[in-house]
């Protein structure tokens, strides 16, 4: 039943959006791949698949390598003309 109300209230949100931008799709498909990937990998690890981290020791491993990719996503993407 709350799918429900979601799947209305983001419909709402994006009515009269009919263009389909291929490269926004494909956007959102690696963010989720990428966030599953992470998620799958953080409970493998924090459960004991060997190294058997805490989370903040977790967060440690992790952090720098999220900020290599965002910072390599920034400068394939960077466009100076945007303020």
């Amino acid at each position: 039943a709350i799918i429900a109300w979601i799947i209305v209230g983001s419909s709402m949100a994006v009515s009269g959006e009919v263009n389909f931008v291929l490269i926004g799709f494909v956007f959102q498909l690696i963010s989720q791949l990428a966030e599953c990937s992470r998620a799958v990998m953080g409970e493998v690890v924090l459960s004991g698949g060997g190294l058997k981290l805490d989370p903040l020791s977790y967060t440690l491993f992790v952090a720098p390598t999220c900020l290599a990719v965002l910072i390599g996503g920034n400068m394939a993407t960077w466009d100076p003309a945007i303020p």
